[in-house]
């Protein structure tokens, strides 16, 4: 039995070292960097996302339209999407849980006429799909901040140092540090200071 569980893992093992080797193209990373088998990085140019020492990432990261994305020190984002159109800096120490989508953009124009545009065009990935198209806002999240499972951060926010956000929260507004928020749309509900 034992033999049979260990088969099983060799090709997760092999994906993620596929995976470790698209990060090393296609981001800078530091030191004693982790990907699981489920992550992705997809960016222009090897600086627009950039990953500090003794990070593990699961999540997809995307910077697109000349963005950046910035990952500080010993922070984990377990699984989800961190979309960047413009910047997404997330500090040291960070804890991202499952399942957590953070975007500087709104991905596609609110405006109906550009929406149609976009549909009517022809194809689902030419320069109308380009996420430059929407309204964006860097997004800012500080040293020590623990994001819960299934949340979403959404463009214009910062999240003060040492807070946490509880599960399925959608965060529309910025957190003040040491604050624990939750809910839809998140609301700051106890002090930690």
């Amino acid at each position: 039995m034992r033999f049979l569980s260990s088969i099983r893992l060799i090709p997760v093992r092999l994906k993620a070292q596929y995976k470790k080797k698209q990060f090393l193209q296609n981001a800078t990373c530091g030191q004693n960097l982790s990907v699981s088998s489920a992550a992705g990085c997809d960016s222009f140019d090897r600086q627009s996302i950039v990953i500090g020492d003794g990070c593990e990432i699961g999540a997809y990261l995307s910077a697109k339209c000349g963005a950046r994305i910035s990952i500080g020190n010993r922070t984990t984002i377990r699984s989800g999407l961190i979309g960047a159109a413009v910047s997404i800096v997330i500090g040291n120490d960070v804890i991202i849980s499952n399942n957590v989508h953070i975007y500087d953009n709104n991905n596609h124009p609110t405006d109906p006429e550009q929406r149609l545009e976009m549909t009517q065009s022809g194809s689902f990935y030419g320069p109308l799909w380009a996420w430059g198209k929407s309204s964006r806002a860097p997004v800012v999240i500080e040293d020590n901040v623990w994001i819960g499972e299934r949340s979403t951060i959404l463009k214009g926010v910062t999240i003060g140092r040492g807070s946490i956000i509880g599960c399925d929260s959608v965060v529309t507004k910025s957190i003040p540090p040491y604050s624990v928020a939750c809910g839809n749309p998140a609301k700051v509900v106890k002090c930690l200071k």
